[in-house]
């Protein structure tokens, strides 16, 4: 079956929580599903990926044997079309962990997307690396939960990972990198503990970001709207590529001066949101051998 049309296929074949007034997402219930499912593989160590692995295994700068779908460039979906196309490839990343208050289990929830229909996951650097998790998960759209089995590769600089979970026949997104600021794009995550949210946008540009975690790396700069728990989460084109993931925001204030006789402070006022996303080009790096330096042989 061409590409194309697959996708349209899967993508109306399921009907993901929240897409219809039939389908309304229950929050509550879905991330207490997931939760309860990593909560049972921390407790007893029943987890086929212990922290003290996954944390050795992030250090892995690529991997061979992940089958990539080639990009789509023929087709335009629309927004619900889209929507579908997005759930059907999206997970929700659990991690299980204990604080030092209670003895029971809590989760950290991210969000992510298949590569590979035989369980290969993209998200965030930091959502893979996380300190805390005991164990590691992810939910589909219809319900089904699988443990994290292995961490294939990893970029702390553009902030990328991909996961593998024992499953197959999953529903994946073909990876372009090449489209241009000021194209039309989707985002699809789990923003703080609401699932499948849905929002539009364009590429506003690709920049260098500074600091010691990205040092130089390119990122793809958004305006579709997201919030925490959106991390790994697609961006999408509007014929259902994965061109980017969520991984940050960049706040940008403005210092209003106090008023004359007022206390000498000043209220920090939000101007704009910088959203700072993967590229589809720092996924498909983690899959190519790492660069020879210059002169070996």
């Amino acid at each position: 079956m061409p590409l194309a049309p697959l996708l349209c296929f899967l993508g109306a074949a399921l009907a993901p929580p929240g897409q219809s007034v039939d389908t309304a997402a229950d929050d509550r219930a879905l991330f207490t599903q997931a939760e309860t499912a990593t909560a049972n593989l921390a407790e007893g160590n029943k987890s086929p990926l212990n922290k003290e692995t996954r944390l050795a295994q992030v250090k892995r700068a690529s991997t061979s044997g992940v089958r990539l779908l080639a990009p789509v460039r023929d087709k335009k979906l629309d927004g619900e079309e889209s929507y579908r196309v997005a759930a059907a490839a999206s997970v929700l990343i659990t991690g299980a962990y204990k604080c030092e208050k209670c003895t029971r289990w809590h989760c950290t929830l991210a969000s992510g997307v298949v590569v590979d229909p035989d369980g290969v996951i993209a998200t965030n650097h930091h959502v893979a690396a996380g300190e805390t998790a005991d164990a590691m998960g992810v939910m589909t759209a219809d319900g089904r939960f699988f443990p994290v089995i292995e961490i294939l590769a990893a970029n702390k600089n553009t902030d990328v990972a991909l996961l593998r979970v024992a499953a197959k026949g999953l529903t994946a997104l073909p990876v372009r990198d090449d489209l241009g600021a000021g194209a039309a794009i989707y985002c699809y995550s789990h923003p703080a503990n609401t699932f499948g949210c849905f929002s539009e946008g364009i590429v506003t540009r690709y920049c260098r970001l500074g600091g010691a975690d990205r040092n130089g790396a390119v990122f793809m700069q958004i305006t579709a709207d997201y919030a925490r728990g959106s991390s790994g989460g697609p961006i999408i084109d509007q014929a259902g590529n994965l061109v980017g993931l969520v991984s940050s925001t960049s706040p940008v204030l403005y210092d209003n001066p106090v008023t004359k006789g007022a206390t000498p402070t000043s209220q920090a006022n939000l101007q704009m949101v910088r959203h700072n996303c993967v590229t589809g080009r720092a996924i498909l790096d983690l899959t190519r051998p790492p660069a020879k330096p210059t002169g070996a042989k």
